[in-house]
C-alpha cells in the first residue's frame, strides 16, 4: 500500500488494543502519534503535533473520558474523528454523535473495518486544510488490504540465512530490542523490536498474553484462569490482567 502523509493520533488506554492500532496503521502507511493513555497526554501530542485525524477510545479512563476530550480537540481545531468502544451503549453513542464522528467502532476492531472508516473520514473532509492528500488519500487508503504473512522467514544465524517455518514458532517473547522465537527443542534471536516482528506473523494464530509475550495458538495446552497461567508447549507462562479477555475470546470453548 502506498505510503501516506496522514498523522493519526490514537487514544487508547488498554496497550492490547492501543498496539493493534498501531500495528493497522503501519501497514495502512500512516505514521502513528502516541499511543495517549490519557486525555492530558492526548491534548498536549495535539497542541504539539500536526495531527489529521484522531481515534479515541469512548471510555477513556481518568477525568476526562473520550467524548469529552474529542469535544476539547474540536474547540482547538477542526479534524476527523474516529471513536472506539467496547460497550455499545446508547447514552454514549447520544453524547458522541453531536460531534460529528467518521464513525463508532466496537473493539476489537478488525482491520477491514478501521481502513473503511479511515477512508470514509478523510473522504467527508476532504475540504480541510488538515488533511494532507485529500481524495488520493482516501482512494489509497480504500485499496485492498496488504499481502497476508509468508508461511516462511529466513532469519540470520551466524551468518547464514535460516530458514523457519511460521507454524513451528511457538512462542514470540522481546528483551528490549531483541526478540527470541521459542520453537521446538531451540530458541532462535532475532535483533528486530517485537511489534516489526509480529507484522511478519499470522495476528489469526498469534494472540499476546503480556505486553513482551506473544504466543501461538496452535500450541497452547493448557489455560488456567484462576491463576492466569499458559501452558504452551514445554513453557508454562504468566498471563497478564489486560490480555485476559482477548485469550479467553480467541478460544473455541465447549461450556
Amino acid at each position: 500500500m502506498p505510503d501516506l502523509a496522514i498523522r493519526v493520533l490514537v487514544v487508547e488506554d488498554e496497550p492490547i488494543y492501543a498496539d493493534q492500532l498501531e500495528l493497522y496503521l503501519q501497514d495502512l502507511g500512516c505514521e502513528c502519534i502516541g499511543p495517549a493513555a490519557d486525555a492530558r497526554i492526548a491534548l498536549s501530542l495535539f497542541r504539539t503535533e500536526a495531527v489529521d485525524m484522531v481515534l479515541l477510545d469512548v471510555h477513556l479512563r481518568g477525568p476526562v473520558d473520550g467524548i469529552e476530550l474529542a469535544a476539547q480537540l474540536q474547540a482547538l481545531r477542526p479534524v476527523p474523528l474516529i471513536f472506539l468502544t467496547s460497550r455499545a451503549d446508547d447514552e454514549a453513542f447520544a453524547r458522541a454523535r453531536p460531534l460529528g464522528p467518521a464513525a463508532y467502532l466496537i473493539k476489537p476492531v478488525a482491520f477491514g473495518a478501521l481502513q473503511r472508516a479511515m477512508a470514509l473520514a478523510i473522504d467527508s473532509f476532504t475540504s480541510a486544510p488538515a488533511v494532507a492528500g485529500g481524495a488520493a488519500a482516501g482512494a489509497a487508503l480504500a485499496a485492498p488490504a496488504a499481502a497476508p504473512p509468508p508461511d516462511s522467514l529466513f532469519i540470520k544465524e551466524n551468518g547464514l540465512l535460516e530458514k523457519i517455518r511460521v507454524s513451528e514458532i511457538q512462542s514470540v517473547e522481546a528483551d528490549n530490542k531483541v526478540c527470541r522465537l521459542v520453537l521446538a527443542g531451540r530458541v532462535v534471536a532475532v535483533r528486530m523490536p517485537l511489534r516489526d516482528v509480529m507484522r511478519h506473523l499470522p495476528p489469526d494464530r498469534f494472540v499476546q498474553i503480556q505486553r513482551s509475550y506473544h504466543i501461538n495458538l496452535d500450541y497452547l495446552q493448557r489455560f488456567d484462569p484462576v491463576r492466569n497461567l499458559v501452558q504452551v508447549g514445554e513453557q508454562l507462562l504468566p498471563v497478564g490482567e489486560t490480555y485476559h479477555h482477548e485469550l479467553l475470546r480467541r478460544l473455541h470453548k465447549l461450556d
